[in-house]
C-alpha cells in the first residue's frame, strides 16, 4: 500500500510540472471510482460524466492546495461530491412526501445483485437518492447533509428513512420476481 502512495506522490509532483501523461494516469486510476460517486448522486450518466470532468479540472487546477493530510483519493472524492452537490443545488430536487406509511420490510439477509441495487437507487426521487447516497455511501452525518443541501435536519433524516424503506420494498419486489 505504501508503494502506491509514494507513486501517487510522484505522479502529483509530475502533474504540478504540467506532465500530461501523469495527469492521464491519475485520471485513469481514479475516474472509475469518482464516476460511481457522481452517478449515484446525480442519477444519470450524462450528468455524472459532466461532474467527473468538472471534478478533475478542479482538482488539477487546485493541485497545489493538496497538502497530503488525507489521501489523494479522499481529496478528489470530496471535490467530486462538492461538484455533484453544486449541480444538485442548481436543479430542483424532488423531495418525497407521503400521506401514508411505507411498511417496514422484514429484516432478512438476501443477496442482491449490485446492478439491481444501483437501478433501485436510481429510481428513488432525487432528494431521497441524494440524502441516501451521502449517508449510506459517503458516511455524511445528517447535520452535514442538511447543511450541504440547505434543508432542515428533520428533512434530511426523514428522506433517509424514506429512501431506505423504498429501497427495501423495491429490492424485495425484485427478489420475488
Amino acid at each position: 500500500m505504501e508503494q502506491v502512495e509514494i507513486h501517487i506522490d510522484s505522479l502529483i509532483k509530475q502533474c504540478l510540472g504540467n506532465n500530461t501523461a501523469a495527469q492521464f494516469e491519475l485520471y485513469d486510476r481514479y475516474s472509475s471510482a469518482m464516476y460511481t460517486i457522481a452517478v449515484r448522486m446525480l442519477g444519470n450518466n450524462e450528468d455524472a460524466q459532466d461532474a467527473l470532468q468538472d471534478a478533475f479540472v478542479n482538482a488539477f487546477q487546485n493541485l497545489r492546495k493538496f497538502d497530503g493530510r488525507v489521501t489523494f483519493g479522499a481529496w478528489l472524492r470530496k471535490i467530486t461530491i462538492n461538484i455533484c452537490l453544486n449541480k444538485l443545488r442548481k436543479s430542483k430536487l424532488k423531495w418525497l412526501e407521503l400521506d401514508f406509511d411505507i411498511p417496514d420490510a422484514e429484516d432478512k439477509h438476501i443477496e442482491i445483485d449490485p446492478k439491481k441495487l444501483h437501478a433501485a437507487i436510481e429510481k428513488l426521487p432525487s432528494g431521497c437518492r441524494t440524502v441516501f447516497t451521502l449517508k449510506a455511501f459517503e458516511d455524511y452525518k445528517h447535520e452535514e447533509i442538511a447543511e450541504a443541501l440547505n434543508i432542515s435536519l428533520s428533512t434530511a433524516k426523514s428522506q433517509y428513512v424514506r429512501a431506505k424503506k423504498l429501497l427495501s420494498l423495491s429490492l424485495k419486489n425484485m427478489v420475488q420476481l
